[in-house]
Protein backbone atom coordinates (compact mmCIF):
# COMPACT_ATOMS: atom_id res chain seq x y z
CA UNK A 1 0.00 0.00 0.00
CA UNK A 2 2.75 2.08 0.92
CA UNK A 3 4.16 1.76 -2.91
CA UNK A 4 1.05 2.87 -4.36
CA UNK A 5 1.01 6.75 -4.15
CA UNK A 6 4.37 6.95 -5.46
CA UNK A 7 3.40 5.14 -8.68
CA UNK A 8 0.44 7.40 -9.05
CA UNK A 9 2.63 10.80 -9.39
CA UNK A 10 4.42 9.15 -11.35
CA UNK A 11 1.70 8.30 -13.71
CA UNK A 12 -0.30 11.77 -13.09
CA UNK A 13 3.48 13.83 -14.33
CA UNK A 14 3.70 11.35 -17.35
CA UNK A 15 -0.08 12.03 -18.30
CA UNK A 16 0.80 15.76 -18.07
CA UNK A 17 3.77 15.76 -20.04
CA UNK A 18 2.50 14.14 -22.50
CA UNK A 19 -0.84 16.74 -22.61
CA UNK A 20 1.59 19.83 -22.18
CA UNK A 21 3.65 18.39 -25.33
CA UNK A 22 0.53 17.76 -27.72
CA UNK A 23 -0.87 21.52 -26.55
CA UNK A 24 2.63 23.34 -27.07
CA UNK A 25 3.14 20.97 -30.76
CA UNK A 26 0.34 23.22 -32.34
CA UNK A 27 0.65 26.68 -33.32
CA UNK A 28 -0.88 28.91 -30.65
CA UNK A 29 -3.77 31.22 -32.45
CA UNK A 30 -3.00 35.31 -31.22
CA UNK A 31 -5.89 37.28 -32.33
CA UNK A 32 -4.55 41.21 -32.59
CA UNK A 33 -7.00 44.12 -31.51
CA UNK A 34 -5.56 47.20 -32.76
CA UNK A 35 -2.24 47.59 -34.79
CA UNK A 36 0.79 45.71 -34.95
CA UNK A 37 4.12 47.29 -35.52
CA UNK A 38 6.84 44.71 -36.65
CA UNK A 39 10.59 46.21 -36.64
CA UNK A 40 12.70 43.34 -38.09
CA UNK A 41 11.64 39.37 -38.61
CA UNK A 42 14.44 37.87 -36.98
CA UNK A 43 13.15 33.77 -37.63
CA UNK A 44 11.27 32.63 -39.66
CA UNK A 45 11.73 34.00 -42.91
CA UNK A 46 8.59 34.05 -43.98
CA UNK A 47 5.11 34.99 -42.11
CA UNK A 48 1.95 34.18 -43.01
CA UNK A 49 -1.10 35.99 -42.10
CA UNK A 50 -4.53 35.31 -42.76
CA UNK A 51 -7.26 37.85 -42.14
CA UNK A 52 -11.11 37.77 -42.38
CA UNK A 53 -10.95 41.73 -43.09
CA UNK A 54 -8.34 43.71 -45.59
CA UNK A 55 -5.23 43.87 -43.35
CA UNK A 56 -3.04 47.59 -43.77
CA UNK A 57 0.58 46.91 -44.66
CA UNK A 58 2.99 49.79 -44.65
CA UNK A 59 6.82 49.04 -45.31
CA UNK A 60 8.85 51.47 -44.13
CA UNK A 61 13.29 51.38 -44.70
CA UNK A 62 14.26 47.71 -45.12
CA UNK A 63 17.31 45.97 -46.54
CA UNK A 64 15.38 43.43 -48.94
CA UNK A 65 12.21 44.20 -50.78
CA UNK A 66 8.74 42.74 -49.16
CA UNK A 67 8.49 39.08 -51.01
CA UNK A 68 4.46 38.30 -51.60
CA UNK A 69 2.97 34.98 -52.88
CA UNK A 70 -0.05 34.43 -53.30
CA UNK A 71 -3.46 36.46 -54.07
CA UNK A 72 -3.46 40.16 -52.94
CA UNK A 73 -6.50 42.46 -52.90
CA UNK A 74 -4.98 46.28 -52.55
CA UNK A 75 -7.59 48.74 -51.62
CA UNK A 76 -5.16 51.56 -52.20
CA UNK A 77 -1.53 52.16 -52.57
CA UNK A 78 -0.12 55.50 -51.34
CA UNK A 79 3.41 56.03 -52.88
CA UNK A 80 5.08 53.71 -55.49
CA UNK A 81 5.26 50.59 -55.77
CA UNK A 82 8.31 48.43 -57.38
CA UNK A 83 7.40 44.91 -59.17
CA UNK A 84 10.35 42.76 -59.98
CA UNK A 85 8.22 39.86 -61.04
CA UNK A 86 5.75 39.14 -63.66
CA UNK A 87 1.97 40.62 -62.47
CA UNK A 88 -1.32 39.83 -62.93
CA UNK A 89 -4.21 42.45 -62.68
CA UNK A 90 -7.64 41.83 -62.55
CA UNK A 91 -9.45 45.27 -62.37
CA UNK A 92 -8.22 48.35 -62.19
CA UNK A 93 -9.81 51.46 -60.46
CA UNK A 94 -8.33 54.93 -60.60
CA UNK A 95 -5.04 56.59 -62.30
CA UNK A 96 -2.56 54.48 -63.52
CA UNK A 97 1.20 55.96 -63.80
CA UNK A 98 3.73 53.06 -65.70
CA UNK A 99 7.44 54.37 -65.59
CA UNK A 100 9.78 51.40 -67.95
CA UNK A 101 13.07 51.72 -68.73
CA UNK A 102 12.35 48.55 -71.11
CA UNK A 103 8.97 48.26 -73.76
CA UNK A 104 6.05 46.98 -71.34
CA UNK A 105 4.22 43.88 -72.63
CA UNK A 106 0.57 44.51 -72.02
CA UNK A 107 -1.45 40.94 -72.88
CA UNK A 108 -4.99 42.41 -72.66
CA UNK A 109 -7.92 44.42 -74.85
CA UNK A 110 -7.26 48.36 -73.59
CA UNK A 111 -9.70 50.97 -73.69
CA UNK A 112 -9.04 54.48 -72.87
CA UNK A 113 -11.76 56.82 -72.69
CA UNK A 114 -9.08 60.30 -71.92
CA UNK A 115 -6.32 61.61 -73.33
CA UNK A 116 -2.98 59.75 -73.53
CA UNK A 117 0.53 61.46 -73.13
CA UNK A 118 3.23 59.50 -74.30
CA UNK A 119 6.47 60.85 -74.11
CA UNK A 120 9.34 58.72 -76.68
CA UNK A 121 8.51 57.06 -80.11
CA UNK A 122 5.89 54.24 -79.63
CA UNK A 123 5.50 50.77 -82.50
CA UNK A 124 2.97 49.25 -82.83
CA UNK A 125 2.24 45.88 -83.92
CA UNK A 126 -1.39 44.69 -84.98
CA UNK A 127 -4.34 46.22 -85.80
CA UNK A 128 -5.42 49.63 -84.32
CA UNK A 129 -8.84 50.83 -84.70
CA UNK A 130 -8.71 54.69 -84.25
CA UNK A 131 -11.93 56.75 -84.30
CA UNK A 132 -11.72 60.18 -85.67
CA UNK A 133 -13.27 63.61 -84.13
CA UNK A 134 -15.18 65.55 -86.38
CA UNK A 135 -13.35 68.53 -87.79
CA UNK A 136 -14.68 71.87 -86.92
CA UNK A 137 -15.96 73.89 -89.82
CA UNK A 138 -16.68 71.09 -92.04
Amino acid sequence: MAYRWPAAVVLASLVLAVTAVKLLSRPIPIAIQGGLQVEKLVLPPSVTIRSVTPLPVVVQGGEAPLAIEGPVSVKSIAGAVKVNADVRVSGVEGQVSVTAEDPLAVRADVSVDKTITIGGKVDIEGKVKPTLLPVPGL
